[in-house]
Formats: structure tokens, C-alpha cells, sequence
């Protein structure tokens, strides 16, 4: 029996994760929900059986309320990974640690895993330690790592206050009011995000950085305008086309790594994502 931890087990892309896992036979997973305990308390990790692989979800993750608590994201992200960490070295466990979009406005588009780290929200500054400081324990203490630097994600299930759930309820209340046409982001369905952290379970190389997106930018205007086409509507949209401060005003990773290493790409189009996120939303 080959036993996967998940921390963060009732979160988004938790919750999809271990659907998947839970299919395959030979795998126990064990949930580390908020049921379990702070991350950022060694206490809480004591508790865990050993393990063959920690998939580490846990933590915090909306760049807003980064701002304003960014001492919570600290506490969760950097110290809660430490502890994370800790749990591996003493059971010797393979992490698999799910990152952010480091690159900020980034210089040149498709970006790959070697460019430029542009830090411009606490969100990023966290994630950005928490790499460093698995880099250390994987060099140092021989763990293996893989660390995972998704794009944005979205799919059944997210919360409204994401990309994606925001501009469907708009679409609910028939009031489409975006703040920039023109802003564009790289965007993953999670079932294909969770493909790849399921790959990244059996590859075998000590340490590795892997970009997982879709490789392509979308447009607010186009998302809107493949969402109009999936209700057969013609809202009205309103562009008030303002770029809010520290904006990343484009998003485009390069996923050659990911189909080499991992033997990953992605399947699911905007489109077919978005449809079956509606269908499900509507169900």
C-alpha cells in the first residue's frame, strides 16, 4: 500500500485531488484537514503516520487578503511548510509542495522556470521562501522534492471570490462589470493541475521546479466572451479599464519542462472547462 498525505484535504483542489487518488487501489490517502490542527504547530504534524509522500496544499492563498494579514500568511505558508518539512526529514518523505506564479510582470512570454522571480504581493514573498527553504532541505538533508508553480486555477467548487466564480455570478445577476478588458491570464482547469501533481507522485528526481499551466493567455474579454457563448447570451459588458496597483497585467507560462519531465500536458480547453464548471455549478 503506498500512503499519500494531504494537507489542506478540504480545500479546492484537495477535494479534487483525492477524488482522483481515491480511485486508485493501491493508494491510501490521509487527510490533513483544519480538523487536524494548525500546520504551523509541530504538534499537529507528530499525529501523521509515516508516509510515502506529503502533497502539501495546505496554507494560505488569496493575494488580497495577503495585504492585509500578511503575518497569518507567514505563519501558514513559510512556518507551516518548516513543519511540513520537518515531518519529511524525520519519516523520510518525499514532498510534493504546490507553489504560486512567481514571475510578476514577467520579461518575456512563454515564461519558463528560470526566469526572473518578480515578487509584488506577500503572497509570492511567502511562496518564494517556502521554495527556498525546501531547496535547503533537499540539497542538505537528501529530501525529495517537487515543487509545483501552478497558474490560475479554476474549475467546480472554487470559491467566489477567484477569477473564474466572480465573472459567473456576474453573469447570474446579468451585470457584467470587468475592471480591464485587456488584462490576461494563463489559466489551468484543476483536473488538469491535478494530473500533474499525481505524476509528480511517482517521479523519481530529487528536486525539481515544474511550471503547470495551459501555456496560453486569455483575455478577460475572450473568458467573457467563451462564458456569453456557453449561455447562448448577449449581456452587455461594461470595461471600466482600470489597472489596479501592482497588477500583473499578463500571465504565460512555458510548460515545456512539464511535458518532458512529467510526461504532462494539459487536455481540458478553456472552453470544456468552463462548460463543465458551469454545468456544475447549475447542477
Amino acid at each position: 500500500m503506498f500512503n499519500v498525505i494531504v494537507s489542506g484535504s478540504d480545500g479546492f483542489i484537495a477535494k479534487h485531488l483525492i477524488s482522483k487518488l481515491s480511485k486508485r487501489k493501491k493508494v491510501k490517502i490521509i487527510k490533513m484537514g483544519k480538523n487536524f490542527g494548525d500546520i504551523s504547530n509541530k504538534n499537529t504534524w507528530r499525529k501523521l503516520p509515516a508516509a510515502n509522500t506529503l502533497i502539501h496544499l495546505a496554507g494560505q492563498t488569496f493575494v488580497p487578503k495577503s495585504w492585509s494579514k500578511p503575518g497569518e500568511f507567514f505563519q501558514s505558508n513559510v512556518l507551516g511548510t518548516i513543519m511540513a518539512l520537518e515531518y519529511c526529514r524525520t519519516h523520510n518523505v518525499k514532498l510534493i509542495f504546490i507553489s504560486s506564479y512567481l514571475y510578476g510582470n514577467a520579461d518575456k512570454f512563454p515564461t519558463n522556470e528560470k526566469a526572473k522571480i518578480k515578487i509584488n504581493n506577500p503572497l509570492a514573498l511567502t511562496k518564494m521562501t517556502a521554495e527556498k527553504i525546501c531547496k535547503f532541505y533537499s540539497k542538505y538533508y537528501g529530501l525529495k522534492i517537487i515543487i509545483l508553480r501552478p497558474s490560475n486555477i479554476y474549475g467546480p467548487s472554487q470559491k467566489d471570490y477567484w477569477l473564474i466564480p466572480e465573472i459567473l455570478n456576474k453573469f447570474k445577476k446579468k451585470t457584467i462589470i470587468v475592471n480591464n478588458f485587456n488584462i490576461k491570464r494563463d489559466l489551468i482547469y484543476v483536473a488538469d493541475l491535478v494530473e500533474a501533481i499525481i505524476k509528480s507522485i511517482y517521479l523519481k528526481n530529487n528536486f525539481e521546479i515544474i511550471n503547470i499551466g495551459s501555456g496560453k493567455s486569455y483575455s478577460i474579454r475572450s473568458i467573457v466572451h467563451v462564458i456569453q457563448k456557453i449561455y447562448h447570451t448577449k449581456i452587455p459588458v461594461k470595461n471600466r479599464n482600470i489597472v489596479r496597483k501592482k497588477e500583473i497585467l499578463q500571465t504565460k507560462l512555458d510548460i515545456k519542462k512539464a511535458k518532458k519531465i512529467l510526461k504532462w500536458k494539459p487536455i481540458w480547453s478553456l472552453e470544456e472547462g468552463l462548460r463543465y464548471t458551469i454545468k456544475k455549478v447549475n447542477n
